[in-house]
């Protein structure tokens, strides 16, 4: 009779002795760790929270408008949707209407004095406007947002030029240096161009590297010659020189990017005046990125969008959300 083969075992299968017990151990020490980072995030997050809401509330600053414009008047109808508001030399300003694709200028009392545009593609047409400015020599640049340029008109109304360069849905501009510096938003780009509308050169690109932008939306500049840019989805203003190169940046801890803000910014005595959509309020800050003031109504501001500041220091701002233009005194708390 032949010997039976003695059974192999299989070393696969073989188990050392509480082997079972290791793994287990192992794994309570794997969900422990990520459990206890997790625990982190989230204490680490609402520290930061806390912090920032306290902060935030030690700089609210309540305002009292003295004046309220809707675009109602006698041959006037309301604004339809309020986009930007642009101060002018003679102490009066011209908003944007997103809607109704036109450009109305007020006075100073808040009265208005004439109206311009429809929607199309013709010259002097518009599709969504949005950012406006009026330049050295009295004229008036509006972003056509979605015809994807940059259009010139005198003082009164009247077409003169357009120009661009590739914009996808630009939304500000600025003039410094002689020269016009136009936030293409779509496209993370600021576009640089001459007076006549001639394209310059152009810098950034997607990204959240210095230089670089996701979503960049309002654009303003000093009296010495730097430009801040409002990256709204990176929640930053960055700090250019006339030529691109990077200076400097800081956070907007208030802005929630992502769509949730249309940040616009404006200059005025070593400060910049920016929009906070999501908070219904505009920021004050230093040219260093101090924050000394969220102005902010003690019923809803709305939401935020245009802000300018007009020849006698007073903050003009869009309510978007209200659907009008409100103007106030931009104080500082004592010590601020």
């Amino acid at each position: 009779m032949a010997n039976k083969p003695t059974p192999r075992l299989n070393k696969s299968k073989q188990q050392t002795p509480g082997g079972k017990k290791k793994k287990l151990g192992k794994g309570l020490v794997v969900l422990s760790v990520i459990f206890g980072l997790a625990l982190l995030a989230v204490l680490t997050y609402v520290g930061v929270d806390r912090l920032t809401t306290a902060l935030t509330l030690s700089k609210v600053v309540f305002i009292t408008t003295d004046m309220e414009v809707d675009g109602s008047g006698p041959k006037s109808d309301k604004f339809k949707e309020t986009q930007v508001v642009a101060a002018s030399p003679d102490g009066g300003f011209y908003v944007s209407d997103f809607s109704a694709h036109n450009i109305r200028k007020f006075d100073s009392n808040g009265q208005e004095q004439f109206a311009f545009g429809s929607q199309g593609k013709l010259d002097g047409q518009f599709v969504q406007p949005s950012g406006l400015i009026v330049d050295s020599q009295g004229n008036l640049l509006v972003c056509d947002t979605f015809n994807h340029r940059v259009q010139k008109f005198d003082a009164k109304g009247k077409f003169l030029s357009k120009f661009g360069h590739g914009f996808f849905g630009p939304r500000d501009l600025v003039e410094v240096g002689n020269r016009i510096y136009v936030c293409d938003t779509g496209n993370h780009k600021v576009q640089v161009f001459d007076l006549n509308g001639n394209f310059l050169m152009e810098w950034g690109g997607f990204g959240s590297a210095n230089g670089q932008f996701q979503e960049p939306v309002g654009i303003t500049a000093d009296p010495g010659g730097f430009l801040y840019v409002a990256d709204s989805d990176n929640r930053r203003i960055q700090k250019f020189d006339l030529n691109g190169r990077f200076m400097g940046a800081f956070k907007v801890l208030t802005w929630k990017g992502k769509n949730e803000e249309i940040p616009y910014l404006a200059f005025f005595q070593g400060n910049i005046f920016a929009s906070n959509a999501s908070r219904g309020a505009v920021l004050r800050y230093t040219q260093d990125g101090k924050l000394l003031a969220i102005y902010q109504r003690k019923e809803t501001m709305g939401d935020t969008a245009g802000v300018a500041v007009d020849t006698t220091g007073r903050v003009l701002v869009i309510e978007k959300g209200l659907n009008r233009v409100a103007r106030f005194i931009p104080v500082l708390k004592p010590g601020k």
